[in-house]
């Protein structure tokens, strides 16, 4: 799997420009956050003006704020439609989660402390009216999966500065008891909803994992679940999968398999994977733009985890 992995970083990297802003900096902050891959941070070094606002932090979350008040509050991938009564109820979700992030990496990749920034656009008593309603709304949860998770996790830890041991409970219980899993929709939910708690514990591959045990049960699920329903999940799914399983320190029985797949589906347009042989591919993410997520996923999987705390 070596030689696929290095065939695909390279060509990533051959063609970065060709990328849109946003998959230039996923792809380089994943990589260096994941191991300091020096090529990545070279990349990100060069996109430090354009992330930062030239290293002025009230003025790239305002940036950030302003653009979101211009678009939809509902997501536009992965169970849109089903998603869409769940963002109505919990209409500046969007907002947050997009700041949240930006708000996480202006502190991990460039050293930058936004949270006073943060608070002047979104007031705390809304944010926590939100935590409240979500943390009791067992459909949202399940269905909004990783825009709960990432709202939840990143303001508790990142704006709080708590840890969330809590809320890992909470997730599970949820994984355990709301999806209809004949439904492929809710199995691709499913398996987001563990993959990014795993993710948000680790402050999105920034830092190591100290307490494993609900994480590695979540991925004991995972295996036994992919495993069952292999040729109905795509690869974004088992990549992630597979980057998860070395969070937690676990090598599962499923990597050879995975990689197999991996090996068959080669684009016929450059040198990145494609959802080729199974029953859920995503059909509008064929190019390399929208490709990266799922082959620098591919990337982390085949790595050492060596993150920066």
């Amino acid at each position: 799997m070596d030689d696929l992995s290095n065939t695909i970083y390279a060509y990533y990297l051959s063609h970065f420009d060709e990328l849109a802003f946003d998959k230039q900096f996923h792809f380089a902050s994943r990589l260096y956050l994941w191991d300091r891959d020096e090529s990545a941070r070279t990349k990100l070094d060069h996109l430090r003006d354009e992330f930062t606002a030239s290293g002025d932090p009230t003025a790239a979350l305002q940036a950030v704020y302003n653009a979101a008040q211009q678009s939809p509050i509902h997501g536009s991938k992965n169970a849109a439609e089903l998603r869409r009564p769940h963002f109505e109820k919990y209409p500046k979700l969007k907002t947050y989660v997009t700041l949240l992030f930006r708000l996480n990496f202006l502190q991990t990749i460039y050293g930058l402390d936004a949270r006073q920034a943060f608070h002047q656009l979104c007031p705390q008593a809304e944010l926590e009216a939100y935590v409240e309603q979500l943390l009791q709304d067992d459909d949202a949860l399940a269905i909004l999966s990783t825009h709960a998770v990432n709202f939840l996790y990143l303001y508790q830890r990142v704006v709080l500065g708590q840890e969330t041991d809590g809320l890992a409970q909470r997730f599970l219980e949820v994984g355990q008891q709301k999806y209809d899993l004949s439904n492929t929709i809710h199995l691709q939910l499913f398996i987001y909803l563990y993959t990014h708690y795993v993710i948000g514990e680790t402050q999105f591959y920034y830092r190591r994992i100290t307490k494993t045990g609900v994480y590695l049960e979540m991925m004991q699920q995972l295996e036994a679940l992919i495993d069952t329903n292999f040729e109905r999940i795509n690869m974004d799914n088992k990549f992630e999968f597979l980057a998860c399983s070395r969070l937690v320190g676990r090598e599962s029985f499923l990597t050879e398999r995975i990689w197999d797949e991996a090996k068959h589906s080669v684009s016929p347009d450059g040198s990145f994977i494609i959802d080729r042989h199974n029953q859920n591919p995503q059909q509008g993410n064929v190019d390399l733009n929208g490709s990266e997520h799922r082959n620098v996923l591919l990337l982390l999987a085949n790595r050492p985890f060596k993150p920066l705390a």
